[in-house]
Protein backbone atom coordinates (compact mmCIF):
# COMPACT_ATOMS: atom_id res chain seq x y z
CA UNK A 1 0.00 0.00 0.00
CA UNK A 2 1.55 3.59 -0.84
CA UNK A 3 1.15 6.82 1.31
CA UNK A 4 0.31 8.41 -1.79
CA UNK A 5 -2.54 7.11 -4.11
CA UNK A 6 -1.93 6.95 -7.68
CA UNK A 7 -4.97 6.92 -9.24
CA UNK A 8 -7.83 8.66 -8.18
CA UNK A 9 -12.34 7.47 -8.16
CA UNK A 10 -14.95 9.72 -8.35
CA UNK A 11 -18.52 7.97 -7.61
CA UNK A 12 -21.20 10.50 -8.29
CA UNK A 13 -24.99 9.75 -8.36
CA UNK A 14 -27.96 12.09 -8.66
CA UNK A 15 -30.29 13.72 -6.19
CA UNK A 16 -29.09 11.36 -3.05
CA UNK A 17 -30.45 13.50 0.29
CA UNK A 18 -27.54 12.95 2.78
CA UNK A 19 -29.74 11.40 5.80
CA UNK A 20 -30.50 8.39 2.92
CA UNK A 21 -27.87 6.62 4.27
CA UNK A 22 -26.79 3.85 6.92
CA UNK A 23 -23.68 5.63 8.13
CA UNK A 24 -25.42 8.74 8.52
CA UNK A 25 -28.08 7.29 11.15
CA UNK A 26 -30.82 6.73 8.46
CA UNK A 27 -32.99 4.24 10.60
CA UNK A 28 -34.73 2.66 7.30
CA UNK A 29 -32.09 2.99 4.47
CA UNK A 30 -29.66 0.10 3.81
CA UNK A 31 -26.62 0.85 2.45
CA UNK A 32 -24.00 -1.79 3.51
CA UNK A 33 -21.34 -0.81 0.35
CA UNK A 34 -21.46 2.59 0.94
CA UNK A 35 -21.24 2.58 5.00
CA UNK A 36 -18.03 0.29 4.73
CA UNK A 37 -16.34 3.36 2.47
CA UNK A 38 -17.49 6.25 5.49
CA UNK A 39 -16.22 3.69 7.95
CA UNK A 40 -12.94 2.60 5.98
CA UNK A 41 -11.99 6.99 5.65
CA UNK A 42 -14.22 10.17 6.11
CA UNK A 43 -17.64 11.08 5.67
CA UNK A 44 -18.22 14.97 5.80
CA UNK A 45 -21.79 15.18 7.53
CA UNK A 46 -22.37 19.43 6.30
CA UNK A 47 -21.44 19.03 2.80
CA UNK A 48 -23.32 21.09 0.55
CA UNK A 49 -24.05 21.46 -3.29
CA UNK A 50 -22.96 24.23 -5.58
CA UNK A 51 -26.35 24.73 -6.94
CA UNK A 52 -29.09 22.52 -6.18
CA UNK A 53 -29.98 21.46 -9.93
CA UNK A 54 -27.74 18.70 -11.89
CA UNK A 55 -26.58 20.81 -14.59
CA UNK A 56 -25.14 23.74 -12.98
CA UNK A 57 -23.63 21.86 -10.33
CA UNK A 58 -22.01 19.38 -12.37
CA UNK A 59 -20.24 22.51 -14.15
CA UNK A 60 -19.41 23.77 -11.05
CA UNK A 61 -17.62 20.39 -10.16
CA UNK A 62 -16.16 20.63 -13.44
CA UNK A 63 -14.47 23.81 -12.78
CA UNK A 64 -13.74 23.81 -9.42
CA UNK A 65 -15.53 27.26 -9.03
CA UNK A 66 -18.91 28.46 -7.85
CA UNK A 67 -21.94 28.75 -10.65
CA UNK A 68 -21.74 33.14 -10.53
CA UNK A 69 -17.98 32.41 -10.66
CA UNK A 70 -17.76 30.12 -13.94
CA UNK A 71 -21.48 31.83 -15.50
CA UNK A 72 -23.31 28.43 -15.83
CA UNK A 73 -26.28 29.28 -13.69
CA UNK A 74 -28.98 27.24 -14.97
CA UNK A 75 -30.38 24.29 -16.62
CA UNK A 76 -29.93 25.77 -19.90
CA UNK A 77 -26.32 26.84 -19.86
CA UNK A 78 -24.21 23.38 -19.54
CA UNK A 79 -20.29 23.49 -18.99
CA UNK A 80 -18.83 23.58 -22.81
CA UNK A 81 -15.43 23.52 -21.53
CA UNK A 82 -14.69 27.24 -22.28
CA UNK A 83 -12.99 26.76 -18.69
CA UNK A 84 -10.18 24.38 -17.83
CA UNK A 85 -11.72 21.64 -16.17
CA UNK A 86 -9.50 19.57 -13.34
CA UNK A 87 -9.67 16.87 -16.13
CA UNK A 88 -8.23 19.32 -18.75
CA UNK A 89 -5.18 19.94 -16.05
CA UNK A 90 -4.61 16.13 -15.15
CA UNK A 91 -5.17 14.87 -18.43
CA UNK A 92 -2.30 17.55 -19.62
CA UNK A 93 -0.36 15.51 -16.63
CA UNK A 94 -0.30 12.66 -18.42
CA UNK A 95 -2.99 11.33 -15.88
CA UNK A 96 -5.96 8.75 -17.68
CA UNK A 97 -9.52 10.83 -17.43
CA UNK A 98 -12.29 8.74 -18.08
CA UNK A 99 -15.81 9.32 -17.94
CA UNK A 100 -18.67 6.73 -17.61
CA UNK A 101 -22.23 7.64 -17.68
CA UNK A 102 -23.95 11.10 -17.16
CA UNK A 103 -22.05 13.96 -17.13
CA UNK A 104 -24.92 16.67 -18.30
CA UNK A 105 -22.45 19.33 -19.95
CA UNK A 106 -23.27 20.71 -23.11
CA UNK A 107 -21.83 17.98 -25.77
CA UNK A 108 -19.58 15.03 -26.28
CA UNK A 109 -18.68 16.78 -29.51
CA UNK A 110 -16.00 19.37 -27.32
CA UNK A 111 -13.26 19.02 -25.52
CA UNK A 112 -14.40 18.36 -21.78
CA UNK A 113 -11.41 17.12 -20.62
CA UNK A 114 -11.71 13.72 -20.83
CA UNK A 115 -9.69 11.58 -23.22
CA UNK A 116 -12.92 8.68 -23.38
CA UNK A 117 -16.47 9.02 -22.18
CA UNK A 118 -18.26 5.45 -21.94
CA UNK A 119 -22.07 5.88 -22.22
CA UNK A 120 -22.37 9.63 -21.95
CA UNK A 121 -25.78 11.53 -21.24
CA UNK A 122 -25.65 15.47 -21.70
CA UNK A 123 -27.76 17.85 -21.92
CA UNK A 124 -30.53 17.62 -24.80
CA UNK A 125 -29.49 18.72 -28.19
CA UNK A 126 -26.95 20.86 -26.67
CA UNK A 127 -29.55 23.38 -25.38
CA UNK A 128 -30.66 22.61 -21.95
CA UNK A 129 -33.99 23.19 -21.14
CA UNK A 130 -34.84 26.80 -21.99
CA UNK A 131 -37.32 27.42 -19.47
CA UNK A 132 -34.79 27.92 -16.78
CA UNK A 133 -33.73 31.07 -18.69
CA UNK A 134 -37.52 32.51 -17.85
CA UNK A 135 -37.13 34.93 -14.36
CA UNK A 136 -40.67 36.14 -14.39
CA UNK A 137 -44.06 34.34 -14.40
CA UNK A 138 -42.85 31.63 -15.99
CA UNK A 139 -45.71 28.59 -17.47
CA UNK A 140 -47.01 26.06 -14.90
CA UNK A 141 -44.68 23.06 -15.73
CA UNK A 142 -46.49 20.60 -17.62
CA UNK A 143 -44.85 17.30 -16.64
CA UNK A 144 -45.35 18.12 -12.96
CA UNK A 145 -48.06 15.18 -12.82
CA UNK A 146 -45.63 12.45 -14.19
CA UNK A 147 -43.60 12.55 -10.99
CA UNK A 148 -46.61 10.80 -9.00
CA UNK A 149 -47.47 8.40 -12.14
CA UNK A 150 -45.94 4.63 -11.80
CA UNK A 151 -44.31 5.15 -8.22
CA UNK A 152 -43.55 2.05 -6.94
CA UNK A 153 -41.18 -1.59 -8.39
CA UNK A 154 -40.16 -1.96 -11.73
CA UNK A 155 -37.44 -0.84 -14.21
CA UNK A 156 -37.00 2.59 -15.76
CA UNK A 157 -35.02 4.07 -18.53
CA UNK A 158 -32.73 5.29 -15.82
CA UNK A 159 -32.33 1.59 -14.06
CA UNK A 160 -31.24 0.16 -16.85
CA UNK A 161 -28.74 2.73 -17.49
CA UNK A 162 -26.96 2.18 -14.57
CA UNK A 163 -26.93 -1.44 -14.60
CA UNK A 164 -25.23 -0.62 -18.30
CA UNK A 165 -22.61 2.19 -16.32
CA UNK A 166 -22.15 -0.08 -13.87
CA UNK A 167 -21.11 -2.84 -16.28
CA UNK A 168 -19.17 -0.79 -18.61
CA UNK A 169 -17.51 0.44 -15.00
CA UNK A 170 -16.43 -2.83 -13.63
CA UNK A 171 -14.94 -3.93 -17.25
CA UNK A 172 -13.05 -0.89 -17.40
CA UNK A 173 -11.32 -1.28 -13.92
CA UNK A 174 -10.72 -5.08 -14.69
CA UNK A 175 -8.86 -3.59 -17.88
CA UNK A 176 -4.97 -5.01 -17.51
CA UNK A 177 -4.50 -1.09 -19.03
CA UNK A 178 -5.80 0.57 -15.88
CA UNK A 179 -2.26 -0.32 -14.60
CA UNK A 180 -0.39 1.09 -17.21
CA UNK A 181 -0.49 4.78 -15.77
CA UNK A 182 -1.79 6.46 -13.23
CA UNK A 183 -5.94 7.25 -13.72
CA UNK A 184 -8.97 9.43 -12.83
CA UNK A 185 -11.79 7.88 -13.34
CA UNK A 186 -15.22 9.60 -13.24
CA UNK A 187 -18.69 7.51 -12.72
CA UNK A 188 -21.66 8.73 -12.60
CA UNK A 189 -25.02 6.95 -12.45
CA UNK A 190 -28.11 8.56 -12.52
CA UNK A 191 -29.80 6.92 -9.20
CA UNK A 192 -32.11 7.79 -7.04
CA UNK A 193 -33.42 10.50 -9.37
CA UNK A 194 -36.57 10.17 -10.25
CA UNK A 195 -38.77 8.50 -11.98
CA UNK A 196 -39.05 7.42 -8.35
CA UNK A 197 -39.54 2.92 -10.00
CA UNK A 198 -36.88 0.88 -7.80
CA UNK A 199 -36.36 -2.51 -9.08
CA UNK A 200 -38.20 -4.93 -7.66
CA UNK A 201 -35.89 -6.69 -5.04
CA UNK A 202 -34.90 -3.36 -3.98
CA UNK A 203 -38.34 -2.19 -3.75
CA UNK A 204 -39.41 -4.84 -1.28
CA UNK A 205 -37.00 -4.14 1.27
CA UNK A 206 -39.09 -1.25 1.89
CA UNK A 207 -42.86 -1.31 2.96
CA UNK A 208 -45.20 1.85 1.53
CA UNK A 209 -47.18 1.35 4.94
CA UNK A 210 -44.14 1.64 7.28
CA UNK A 211 -42.55 4.63 5.25
CA UNK A 212 -43.40 8.13 7.48
CA UNK A 213 -45.45 10.94 5.83
CA UNK A 214 -43.45 14.13 4.67
CA UNK A 215 -43.41 16.96 7.49
CA UNK A 216 -44.27 20.49 6.56
CA UNK A 217 -46.44 22.62 4.23
CA UNK A 218 -45.38 25.19 1.88
CA UNK A 219 -44.12 28.27 3.41
CA UNK A 220 -45.39 31.57 3.16
CA UNK A 221 -42.57 33.04 1.08
CA UNK A 222 -42.87 34.30 -2.30
CA UNK A 223 -39.77 33.11 -4.37
CA UNK A 224 -40.97 29.45 -2.72
CA UNK A 225 -44.67 30.03 -3.42
CA UNK A 226 -43.98 31.01 -7.03
CA UNK A 227 -41.32 27.76 -7.68
CA UNK A 228 -43.72 25.53 -6.01
CA UNK A 229 -46.76 27.13 -7.92
CA UNK A 230 -44.83 26.29 -11.23
CA UNK A 231 -43.39 22.85 -10.25
CA UNK A 232 -46.63 21.76 -9.07
CA UNK A 233 -45.94 17.94 -8.25
CA UNK A 234 -46.83 18.27 -4.71
CA UNK A 235 -50.61 18.46 -5.79
CA UNK A 236 -50.78 15.23 -7.59
CA UNK A 237 -50.21 12.69 -4.76
CA UNK A 238 -52.58 11.48 -2.19
CA UNK A 239 -50.98 9.88 1.25
CA UNK A 240 -50.69 6.05 -1.05
CA UNK A 241 -48.92 7.55 -3.63
CA UNK A 242 -46.43 9.26 -1.22
CA UNK A 243 -45.77 6.38 0.74
CA UNK A 244 -45.02 4.36 -2.36
CA UNK A 245 -42.94 6.73 -3.85
CA UNK A 246 -40.96 7.50 -0.76
CA UNK A 247 -40.22 3.94 -0.24
CA UNK A 248 -39.01 3.42 -4.32
CA UNK A 249 -36.38 6.40 -3.40
CA UNK A 250 -35.18 4.47 -0.69
CA UNK A 251 -35.30 1.24 -3.09
CA UNK A 252 -33.35 3.74 -5.54
CA UNK A 253 -31.22 4.37 -2.84
CA UNK A 254 -29.69 0.75 -1.94
CA UNK A 255 -29.98 -0.38 -5.51
CA UNK A 256 -27.27 2.47 -6.03
CA UNK A 257 -25.44 1.21 -3.88
CA UNK A 258 -25.14 -2.20 -4.91
CA UNK A 259 -24.15 -0.85 -8.27
CA UNK A 260 -21.32 1.07 -5.75
CA UNK A 261 -20.83 -2.48 -4.37
CA UNK A 262 -20.02 -3.73 -7.80
CA UNK A 263 -17.57 -1.43 -8.88
CA UNK A 264 -15.52 -1.40 -5.72
CA UNK A 265 -15.46 -5.26 -6.00
CA UNK A 266 -14.13 -4.88 -9.09
CA UNK A 267 -11.60 -2.11 -7.70
CA UNK A 268 -10.44 -4.82 -5.26
CA UNK A 269 -10.35 -7.73 -7.70
CA UNK A 270 -8.38 -5.39 -10.38
CA UNK A 271 -5.85 -5.08 -7.62
CA UNK A 272 -6.11 -1.58 -7.81
CA UNK A 273 -7.88 -0.68 -4.21
CA UNK A 274 -4.86 0.32 -2.34
CA UNK A 275 -3.40 2.83 -4.89
CA UNK A 276 -6.74 4.34 -5.54
CA UNK A 277 -8.20 7.62 -3.82
CA UNK A 278 -12.11 6.94 -3.94
CA UNK A 279 -14.48 9.62 -3.38
CA UNK A 280 -18.29 9.57 -3.49
CA UNK A 281 -21.03 12.14 -3.48
CA UNK A 282 -24.06 13.27 -5.73
CA UNK A 283 -25.20 16.69 -7.24
CA UNK A 284 -28.13 17.56 -5.16
CA UNK A 285 -30.44 15.86 -2.83
CA UNK A 286 -34.56 15.44 -3.03
CA UNK A 287 -37.29 17.46 -0.77
CA UNK A 288 -39.21 13.96 -0.78
CA UNK A 289 -42.47 16.02 0.05
CA UNK A 290 -40.79 17.87 2.62
CA UNK A 291 -42.32 21.64 2.80
CA UNK A 292 -44.93 20.37 0.57
CA UNK A 293 -42.24 19.79 -2.28
CA UNK A 294 -40.45 17.25 -4.42
CA UNK A 295 -37.31 17.11 -6.11
CA UNK A 296 -34.82 20.34 -5.84
CA UNK A 297 -34.27 23.54 -7.01
CA UNK A 298 -34.26 25.22 -3.36
CA UNK A 299 -31.71 25.39 -0.74
CA UNK A 300 -33.61 23.32 2.07
CA UNK A 301 -31.39 20.78 3.64
CA UNK A 302 -32.88 18.05 2.21
CA UNK A 303 -32.41 19.62 -1.40
CA UNK A 304 -28.82 20.94 -0.74
CA UNK A 305 -27.48 18.84 1.37
CA UNK A 306 -25.44 16.32 -0.30
CA UNK A 307 -23.21 13.03 1.05
CA UNK A 308 -19.57 13.26 0.85
CA UNK A 309 -17.46 10.23 1.70
CA UNK A 310 -13.35 10.03 0.22
CA UNK A 311 -11.83 6.66 1.53
CA UNK A 312 -7.96 5.41 0.26
CA UNK A 313 -4.28 5.95 1.16
CA UNK A 314 -3.63 8.45 3.65
CA UNK A 315 -7.17 9.09 4.74
CA UNK A 316 -7.98 8.49 8.43
CA UNK A 317 -10.95 5.84 9.04
CA UNK A 318 -14.55 6.05 10.96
Amino acid sequence: MTSKPRNTLILMSDEHRRDAMGCAGHPIVQTPNLDRIAASGTRFTRAWTASPMCVPTRAALACGTYVHQNGFWDSANAYDGSIPSWMHHLRDAGVETTSIGKLHFKSARIDNGFEQEILPMHIVGEKGWLIGLLRENPPQFDGASELAKGVGGGDSSYTRYDRAITDAAVDWLLDPARHDRPFAGFISMVSPHYPLIAPEEFYRLYDPAEMPLPCGSIPDHAEIRALSGFFDYHSHFDDDSMRKAIAAYYGLVSFLDHCIGRIMAALDEAGLKDDTLIIYTSDHGELLGEHGMWTKQVMYEASAGIPMMITGPGIPGG
